[in-house]
């Protein structure tokens, strides 16, 4: 499910801010982006995400500055320096320029001078941390909102396959004696025509009929409705992914049926039903 946290923190010592976002996806995607000073966090935020998290693509973005004069330390980059005294000292030759390369000139070039921050103690570590648990409530808390409006539109899309499961069986049953009757007005006929036994032909007429006979199928779609209904409607955990294999099994069952089909009425119920079952599937995606 898409989602979105935010937190920061702003102190003498710290100022920090940490962004989650999450989008739908079938297994967890995690991306992670730190700022240079909390490399060594990685492996922990990682953690902390998937303990909370199972599907989406989610992004998290760290960026923290401290604020400590006594562990920081002011360095050239002695490269980028040495470049830059020979690049002024040609322009100042290649057009008869007065004056002297000064430190003021190199030290206004971006990168010239870099700030290195004091190591990422306990302490620190432990406020990002903290920082980075907050924004996944928050993520978790829009999820959690949107969850209540899928789970909603999951019912109503189980509750539109079990009605059309339902229409299909009564089409079949109310067609079952007709066909019956037509199969075995025709097998009299050839039975007079060729001369062959009766009795054999009549249950040749049953077991074609009884090959068209969907019952079970149309059960089993009952029973994936009724456990994939239970995991809409409790609360005990992820149920994505059940969810997905439950509806690709829905599907199944109603190619079979399909397959089956032998009236116009029942191939266009079929068609119904299947595109509820992908409309199910669809919704399904954004399940945690």
């Amino acid at each position: 499910m898409t989602g979105y946290g935010f937190a920061s923190a702003e102190s003498e010592a710290l100022r920090a801010a940490v962004q989650v976002r999450s989008l739908n996806h079938r297994f967890l995607d995690l991306t992670v982006h730190l700022s240079r000073s909390l490399t060594a966090l990685e492996k922990d935020v990682k953690a902390l995400v998937e303990a909370r998290l199972s599907r989406g693509r989610v992004e998290v973005s760290v960026h923290a500055v401290f604020r400590d004069p006594e562990a920081e330390v002011v360095v050239a980059s002695r490269p980028l320096v040495a470049g830059l005294v020979r690049a002024l000292v040609e322009i100042k030759g290649a057009h008869g320029l007065a004056g002297e390369v000064t430190v003021s000139d190199v030290a206004r070039f971006p990168g010239a001078l870099e700030v290195i921050e004091g190591g990422l103690d306990e302490d620190r570590r432990r406020r990002v941390l903290a920082l980075v648990e907050q924004a996944l409530e928050g993520l978790e808390a829009m999820r959690h909102a949107e969850g209540g409006h899928l789970g909603a539109d999951l019912l109503r899309a189980l509750a539109a396959i079990e009605a059309s499961a339902a229409r299909i069986e009564t089409l079949l049953e109310q067609s079952k004696a007709e066909r019956r009757q037509a199969l075995v007005e025709k097998a009299r006929g050839l039975c007079a025509e060729l001369g062959l036994e009766e009795q054999r032909l009549y249950g040749e007429v049953a077991r074609l009929v009884d090959k068209q006979d969907v019952s079970e199928e149309v059960q089993r779609l009952r029973s994936h409705v009724a456990l994939a209904r239970g995991m809409v409607g409790a609360d005990g955990g992820p149920c994505g992914k059940r969810l997905d294999f439950l509806a690709q099994e829905l599907m199944r069952e109603a190619n079979t049926i399909g397959s089956k089909a032998a009236s116009a009425p029942v191939v266009h119920e079929v068609v119904g039903l299947k595109s509820e079952i992908e409309k199910l599937r669809e919704q399904v995606q954004n399940v945690e």
